[in-house]
């Protein structure tokens, strides 16, 4: 696979470190179980393992050669966070970390660091569309 230019490595880095740190950092209080959201005590069985999985998903996202399979894990992670805050009925906008527009962001991020790592993932679309 064609890997990107120096200038989207860099542009690259610069997304996955807030994002990673972010995703370590709310994964492992879920996993020490220290809920800050009073929304996740009716799962509190399950928050261990969400913990886990976001944790292992920033890792996988983190390291270059495995972040295809990061940003898918995210992919699904994030969406459930989505679908999560809109099932609860939780507006756009709100308070940072209680509503969907954060997850949203970040997933978009996520997927602009697949584009900038692996251009060729966009060629591939644009040789699709010419046949």
């Amino acid at each position: 696979m064609q890997h990107a230019n120096n200038k989207f490595r860099i542009a690259a880095w610069i997304l996955v470190a807030p994002a990673t740190l972010f995703l370590l950092m709310a994964g492992s209080t879920k996993m020490l179980g220290a809920n800050p959201l009073a929304s996740l005590d009716a799962m509190a069985p399950w928050v261990f393992w969400i913990g886990l999985g976001e944790v292992t998903a920033a890792i996988l996202y983190a390291v270059p050669r495995t972040s295809i399979i990061g940003a898918l894990f995210l992919s699904a992670h994030l969406g459930g966070a989505i679908l999560f805050h809109i099932i609860r009925g939780e507006n756009f906008i709100g308070p940072v970390l209680t509503s969907f527009w954060f997850q949203s962001l970040l997933l978009a991020s996520v997927w602009a660091v697949v584009f900038l790592r692996y251009p060729a993932i966009i060629s591939n679309f644009k040789d699709q569309e010419k046949d």
